[in-house]
């Protein structure tokens, strides 16, 4: 029975036990009014109930109406109103009774006459030694009950036993008197008729003395009664047969003994018999009653046990699934659980698809693996949704098939090729509704109980819930991973911009140092025929270094902005490059790695007859250089540098670069090209091999690597060979005559580059006119144009303090527009690749100045030539 409806009974017997009591002061109070009309009107049979009997005297019908009364009182709910003044008058009413009763005791003990026996109406029965005076019985016994319902509300448990045990000892005395009258026996109920209890006063007591305890049935002996426990049980069983058999028995066997029909030893053995034998037959039905209701326990407390072990395993699983963020972690602990605790012998988590109406196995139980294979039910599985246990599923509903053995369906018809007969679908309930389901099945028909089913459908739901936020955790961390991606490409990106603008502003202080010299260099190479080969040897390798710092800078903002249009490729012998590289290297894996020790031995395989290539001559060797120096760095304890050239079909020619050294990881194979990342610390940029993979991406060459740990690494750069590639090569138009006599005005912030440029133009044979900074060169155009001396042009550096270039390209234009303006600066390609060039520029020229481009531009503004600003290299 449920606890709420074995709390609702107990209420109600409490309730109608309470009602039992009012009842029995209500009847008290009206037997009262009848025994004083009987006395008042002199009717015998209210006084006595049948003529022979005792009398009720008046005063102790006056005493059961005050003991009613307060007894009434007494059983006032708490909450009606006027409550204490009740509990005030009842305890004065039980004090009356008390009172009364021991006024008469004191009259019976020492003999003295109160005239209390005759004070409501006068008995003058003949022969009565006390007229109108209620027995000594009836006096001793008023006196106990009124004492109980002075003890009535006192809340000590020393208190409400003692109530009880007085109410007690009252119904007995009055029950013994009720039995004297049964049987006869006057010494039962009294010495005489006029000194004896009456008939009715006996069953007053007996009712009010059963009443008392009744009107508060929660505490005591009566709610041992009640209880609904097996003391209870016995109660109610047992005690109303032990007090009423033998009473019956007794009364037959003593009215058939009179009646003549026995003897007196007949009777008592009849007697003795017939009491055993109810007694027996009660003990044993009453044995048989508590043996059912024991086993009805045990199945209850043993069905307690297992809900408690199911909500037991229930919380280990939702605690367990708790510590895990992913959805195949989640499926297979709940599967071992289930596998191990439960148990079942076949156990897997499938997911539905709404779309294609199919339902696919996800994952499997590690014990039902084996089983799996045999029913053809592994992971990926996929399952068409029939009309059976699968679409209610899929509606969110828990599906049990007791015996699945006559089901013509694929998911029941495989499990029972298997040996299963019972299954369970327990659907996986999210937010969005039901997205998968939990199969388990075992091999006996109905293996499931009703609290099986009901936590199988708790943990879907438990599991569905850890699944939802398994897959919000999943959805967040790759957006976490995709926002953390965007936030390394944005700063990478940052980090390029810094880096190109950075290099922006370096180029322009690094050409303008390098200017003179490349200019002084290549005037010694073409002025100076008395220099010997070592010299000129030097030169050379001066003028391609100074050539290659400053095709390295210009390159450095590649990283952070696209690269105009290579147009000055030419056809390039790999093996003098590599033999160039392997030169300018020698010191860095020759004599310092022997001064350290270090062994390295250099293996240089040149293919002949190589075909030529396309491509910047500075780009490949600083490519080369930084392979090189790479292989070197991977030997740190010696070992072999390789370097290769081979051709192919004419179609391509090859450069491979090997070591014996470190290798790399899959890892750093994978991240090895992006631009920052090293593994070399503090001695590493991270940009060697960026740049690498730029200049092979320029090229149109591929670029390979192979590589493995403790093995070496192999760079291979594969480019087109020129024969077979669409030449982006522009041939080289013959050289202008110099032109010669040109007076010119030379403005730039750095002496150097102006003293240079000035050696350079004049022994070309112009006039040079020199200017310090973008206002001095503007005062002193100004100043000659009002003397009326005409220069031929301006050549003007781009970034100066105050005013820059710009600044004097507008001012000399302002004086004269016909005057070209030559820029000389280090940001020239990128001026004419953004479409920058500043106005009233004329022409562009790169720092530092190639002299054939310097006299091709000076032809033309001779010739008095009209094109559009450009750029020449």
């Amino acid at each position: 029975m449920p606890i709420e409806q074995r709390m609702s009974q107990g209420s109600s017997i409490e309730r109608r036990l309470t009602l039992f009591s009012r009842f029995a002061a209500a009847l008290s109070v009206a037997v009262c009014l009848l025994v004083l009309l009987g006395w008042v009107v002199d009717i015998p049979a209210l006084k006595s109930l049948l003529p022979g009997f005792a009398t009720m005297k008046a005063n102790t019908a006056v005493a059961f109406g005050l003991s009613a009364a307060s007894l009434w009182l007494l059983t006032m709910e708490r909450h009606e109103p006027s409550q204490d003044i009740a509990r005030t008058m009842a305890r004065l009413a039980a004090a009356a009774v008390v009172l009364l009763s021991a006024v008469t005791l004191s009259e019976y003990f020492f003999g003295w006459q109160s005239g209390l026996d005759q004070w409501l109406v006068r008995d003058l029965a003949p022969g009565s030694l006390h007229p109108g005076r209620m027995s000594s019985a009836t006096a001793a016994s008023f006196i106990v009950l009124g004492t109980g319902l002075l003890l009535f509300d006192i809340q000590s448990p020393r208190g409400r036993w003692a109530t009880q045990w007085l109410a007690l000892a009252v119904a007995f005395n009055g029950f013994v008197a009720v039995l004297g009258y049964v049987y006869g026996v006057q010494s039962l109920y009294g010495v005489q008729p006029y000194s004896s209890m009456a008939l009715h006063t006996a069953l007053l007591f007996f009712l009010l003395g059963v009443a008392l305890p009744c009107a508060r049935p929660a505490v005591g002996m009566v709610a041992r009664v009640i209880a609904d426990d097996a003391g209870g049980f016995l109660i109610r069983r047992l005690l109303p047969a032990i007090i009423l058999v033998p009473v019956a028995v007794g009364t037959l066997r003593l009215y058939g003994q009179l009646a003549g029909l026995y003897t007196s030893e007949f009777g008592v053995a009849i007697y003795t018999v017939v009491n055993i034998a109810i007694l027996a037959v009660l003990v044993w039905w009453t044995a048989a009653s508590v043996r059912r209701t024991d086993a009805s326990r045990k199945r209850a407390q043993s069905k307690l046990q297992a809900q408690l072990g199911r909500l037991d395993l229930l919380q280990q699983i939702t605690h367990a699934v708790g510590e895990r963020q992913d959805l195949s972690s989640i499926f297979q602990v709940v599967l071992s659980r289930l596998e191990t605790d439960l148990p079942v012998e076949f156990a897997c988590v499938g997911l539905f698809d709404t779309t294609t109406r199919r339902f696919t196995i996800n994952t499997i139980g590690a014990a039902t693996a084996p089983l799996a294979n045999d029913t053809l039910l592994t992971e990926l599985t996929s399952i068409e949704i029939e009309h059976n246990g699968l679409a209610r599923c899929l509606e969110g509903q828990l599906v049990y098939e007791p015996d699945i053995s006559a089901i013509q369906l694929p998911l029941p018809r495989q499990l029972t090729r298997a040996g299963m007969r019972s299954l369970i679908l327990a659907p996986l309930l999210s937010n969005s509704g039901v997205f998968g389901a939990i199969v388990v099945a075992r091999r006996r028909a109905g293996a499931f109980s009703s609290n099986a089913c009901e936590f199988l459908n708790q943990l879907g739901e438990h599991v569905g819930l850890a699944a939802h936020q398994a897959q919000l955790y999943e959805s967040l961390q790759r957006a976490y991973d995709e926002l953390r991606q965007s936030q390394d490409v944005i700063l990478q990106q940052e980090r390029l911009k810094a880096l190109g603008q950075m290099a922006s502003g370096v180029a322009h202080d690094i050409n303008n140092a390098i200017s003179p010299m490349a200019l002084y260099t290549e005037l010694l190479l073409q002025h100076e025929s008395g220099l010997n080969e070592r010299a000129r040897e030097y030169l050379t390798t001066i003028q391609r270094a100074t050539e290659d710092v400053a095709q390295t800078v210009s390159r450095l903002r590649e990283f952070y902005r696209p690269r105009e249009q290579q147009a000055t490729f030419s056809a390039l012998d790999l093996n003098s490059l590599v033999q160039q590289v392997i030169d300018l290297t020698r010191a860095r894996w020759g004599d310092i790695a022997q001064s350290r020790g270090i062994d390295i031995q250099l293996l240089n395989e040149p293919a002949p007859d190589l075909p030529c290539l396309l491509g910047a001559e500075n780009e490949i060797r600083d490519a080369l250089t930084n392979l090189i120096f790479n292989a070197v760095d991977a030997m740190p304890e010696g070992g072999t540098l390789g370097v290769h050239t081979r051709a192919g079909d004419e179609s391509w020619v090859e450069v491979e670069i090997s070591d014996t050294g470190l290798g790399m990881s899959e890892e750093t194979r994978r991240r090895c090209l992006e631009p920052f990342y090293t593994t070399k610390g503090e001695r590493g940029t991270g940009m060697g091999l960026a740049m690498v993979f730029g200049m092979a991406q320029r090229h149109g060459a591929e670029l390979q690597i192979e590589s493995t740990v403790g093995a070496g690494t192999v760079m291979r750069l594969r480019f087109p060979a020129a024969g077979n590639t669409e030449s982006t090569h522009h041939s080289a138009e013959p050289a202008n005559a110099p032109a010669r006599g040109l007076r010119l005005l030379t403005i730039d912030d750095d002496p150097l580059v102006i003293r240079s440029l000035c050696s350079t133009l004049e022994s070309d044979g112009h006039i040079v006119i020199t200017a310090d900074g973008g206002q001095a060169g503007i005062d002193t155009f100004r100043d000659a144009h009002a003397r009326g001396e005409r220069f031929a042009a301006v050549i003007t550096d781009l970034g100066m303090p105050v005013v820059d270039g710009r600044k004097v390209a507008a001012g000399i234009k302002a004086v004269s527009p016909a005057t070209p303006v030559l820029l000389l600066t280090g940001w020239g390609q990128r001026l004419t690749a953004e479409n920058d060039i500043p106005a009233h520029v004329d022409y562009v020229l790169n720092k530092p100045p190639r002299l054939q481009d310097l006299r091709a531009v000076l032809s033309s503004v001779a010739a008095n030539e009209q094109t559009e600003p450009g750029v020449s290299n």
